[in-house]
């Protein structure tokens, strides 16, 4: 094994200990993350919020390794854009301020543990790797002390701007019906102006991160009123904000209404809304208000899994089975791998072959109904067909037996590269 020559002085192996950082900066981040995540659970609710975390994780460490080079001061320390909007985001959602404190002492003693093997490894041992371990133990500390009371105030300012207005009392009494804190459905019905003994559909709709949030909270209002002609004969409607790029709405209707998201989706493009909705199924009272909105969520995180350029409309009726699968990603691509066998590997002509085999199927297997649904003739209809079919390698024409590919294939559709695998040998 190559032995490295121990840096000369403290500098020297405190800017190494930086640029080897800097090297394996990603990969760092990513396992800081997941374990920020996994040690503090109520940060690791949807794909959104991991984005955010992981940005405002980026920037703090590339701040840190400047303070740990330079001689600013304790004063002249500043925390992120991105750690500050992560913590006001996190305000929003009602996350305690606790659960971000600890993330942030989590993520001192995962930096500290591998900066300090570093400097082990770049100062030889001596005096200088002690001075070098001291150094950053004390900048880091300083850092993080500084940029926890900036974000703590933050937080705290979000809190009290969000909960003083109007649209945060609703999602107070909105968070107490969904978590059970609360029985007392008449004093909710008041405060809300939403009639819950009734039947409900829910609907997450989120915008674009780059969107300004006067600009977002517009949107969801014209959203709302777009969807009332849609849901004309509704008793009612509640509009709740999760944060300042997502909401919750409700509408309170007589029986199940099918939702018609081509239609939905046509509807947001005449009307030039950029936002992206995900749609519950129908229940009724309170615990229909509670499921509905547990189905969105879970029809939302499916959205967001298949990253900006997936389904701008998602209902849950159309995806439950996978959006039930997706809790788990990496046993939904075992599945998929499963099942699809070489037609699970993420290349052009797989993905033409995934998608006429998928619409084959869901049209009772009919080439023509396929053909006119793809704009394509019966004869490609036909050879993709045997193509998909030969790169699964099992015969699907038993009774019953195509549900698992027919699951797997629509996973690929929804979720694209998140659930394939990649193509080998590419240079």
């Amino acid at each position: 094994m190559e032995q490295r020559q121990a840096a000369h002085s403290t500098e020297e192996v405190v800017g190494l200990v930086a640029q080897t950082f800097l090297r394996d900066r990603d990969q760092f981040v990513d396992e800081l993350s997941q374990m920020m995540r996994a040690q503090v659970p109520a940060l690791d609710q949807d794909p959104r919020l991991r984005e955010l975390m992981e940005d405002g994780t980026t920037d703090n460490l590339m701040e840190v390794l400047q303070f740990l080079q330079n001689e600013a001061g304790e004063d002249d320390v500043r925390a992120p854009e991105r750690a500050l909007v992560y913590a006001r985001i996190l305000a929003q959602r009602d996350v305690p301020a606790s659960a971000l404190i600890r993330a942030y002492r989590i993520g001192q003693a995962g930096f500290l543990d591998t900066g300090m093997r570093y400097a082990i490894e770049f100062g030889g041992g001596g005096p200088v790797t002690t001075s070098a371990i001291v150094h950053i133990v004390n900048r880091t500390s300083v850092y993080i002390d500084r940029v926890c009371e900036q974000v703590g105030v933050a937080y705290e300012q979000e809190r009290d701007r969000w909960v003083g207005n109007r649209g945060g009392l609703r999602q107070q009494w909105v968070t107490r019906l969904l978590n059970g804190t609360t029985t007392d459905t008449e004093a909710a019905e008041q405060v809300l102006h939403y009639p819950l003994t009734r039947g409900h559909l829910a609907i997450d709709a989120w915008t674009d991160p780059h969107i300004d949030p006067t600009t977002a909270v517009a949107v969801f209002d014209h959203l709302r009123t777009a969807l009332t002609t849609v849901f004309d004969r509704a008793h009612g409607n509640l509009l709740v904000p999760v944060d300042e790029h997502e909401a919750r709405v409700w509408f309170a209707l007589p029986h199940e209404a099918p939702v018609d998201s081509a239609a939905i989706e046509q509807l947001l493009s005449d009307r030039a809304l950029p936002v992206r909705v995900a749609f519950g199924g129908y229940g009724t009272g309170v615990a229909g208000f509670r499921r509905t909105a547990g189905q969105a969520d879970r029809v939302r995180r499916l959205a967001l899994l298949g990253g900006e350029h997936g389904a701008r409309v998602l209902s849950h009726p159309e995806v439950s089975a996978v959006a039930l699968l997706a809790g788990d990603i990496d046993t939904l691509r075992e599945f998929v791998a499963d099942e699809l066998g070489e037609l699970a590997v993420d290349n052009e002509r797989n993905l033409w072959l995934r998608e006429t085999l998928r619409v084959f199927l869901a049209v009772n297997r009919s080439y023509a109904a396929a053909a006119t649904r793809l704009a394509v003739h019966r004869n490609t209809v036909q050879y993709r067909v045997r193509q998909a079919l030969n790169l699964i390698g099992v015969s699907t024409d038993a009774p019953g037996a195509d549900l698992y590919p027919r699951l797997a294939l629509q996973a690929t559709h929804l979720l694209g590269a998140a659930v394939l695998r990649p193509e080998t040998g590419q240079h």
